[in-house]
């Protein structure tokens, strides 16, 4: 359920800018907020039948605080993590997601995705989280994939590349092709950019590219931005690049999604420069 027809689906009305569940769709938090460990299924536009795996509880924890994200603001800051967060242990993650999946085992399950309340790279024993995680799903689900996504900006970690290589796709954001656009589109919460990111995906075998394009009080579609974000997936050469638009409310006003055919104009541009393949999502 998407767009327009998701949010008449669960019963979502824009007050200020802000998402609100009217009383009989409580029960659907966890399609846009998670907070237990594991979540779903829930049906994905790109990935079919998901189930999802949240190490970080029941706050939005990312290192970016980009304005159209699904699930709002970035409240906690990078320097409470350590101090102030209590996280699960990887073996607590374990156990639940173990839980989940036996219940899962024949519902379809298309993929499992490490994304949840914000940035998973975040969590402070990722590497380790995502042996166990590897292990319960080739005991369980063997045959399903496991599909982490990032931003990308703590890619200089070596566990954390470790621990990514373990997943059988690792989608990072990439929405800028410029420091302004990716302050503006982004907002960045720690010293991030845009060389370093590049530099971080040289370290992974294989990845895909996932960009978000969005128009109004913030445009990153514009010709220039657009030819510098190309310029970019050139350098990084992903797999693939998935791009969309937005479907969801999001957090500020001013926003709107690119449409249709901006999106593929985008991607017909980045197969005729890169031949990387582009798949769009509107």
């Amino acid at each position: 359920m998407e767009g327009i027809e998701f949010r008449q689906k669960i019963g979502l009305n824009q007050i200020m800018g802000i998402p609100v569940k009217t009383p009989e769709y409580e029960h659907l938090d966890e399609l846009i907020n998670p907070t237990s460990v594991f979540y779903g299924p829930i049906g994905s536009r790109r990935m079919g039948m998901t189930v999802g795996v949240n190490l970080l509880g029941d706050e939005k924890i990312c290192s970016f605080d980009c304005p159209y994200c699904e699930l709002g603001r970035t409240n906690v800051r990078m320097n409470q993590i350590k101090k102030d967060i209590q996280f699960l242990s990887p073996e607590e993650i374990e156990t639940k997601v173990r839980e989940g999946l036996r219940d899962q085992v024949d519902s379809g399950v298309e993929s499992i995705v490490v994304a949840g309340n914000g940035e998973p790279t975040l969590y402070p024993q990722f590497f380790e989280a995502m042996e166990l995680l590897t292990t319960a799903r080739d005991e369980l689900m063997p045959d399903i994939p496991i599909v982490v996504m990032t931003n990308g900006a703590h890619l200089d970690a070596r566990k954390t590349i470790m621990g990514l290589e373990m997943a059988n796709e690792v989608m990072i954001k990439v929405d800028a092709g410029n420091e302004d656009v990716f302050k503006s589109v982004n907002s960045p919460l720690v010293r991030s950019n845009i060389t370093k990111i590049i530099a971080g995906t040289r370290k992974l075998k294989r990845f895909s590219a996932q960009a978000f394009f969005v128009q109004g009080s913030i445009d990153n579609t514009t010709n220039v931005a657009v030819e510098e974000w190309m310029e970019v997936i050139g350098m990084m050469a992903p797999q693939k690049v998935y791009i969309y638009g937005l479907k969801r409310i999001p957090p500020i006003s001013g926003l709107k999604a690119a449409d249709e055919d901006t999106l593929y104009t985008i991607a017909s541009k980045l197969k005729r420069r890169t031949s990387i393949e582009a798949l769009v999502f509107p």
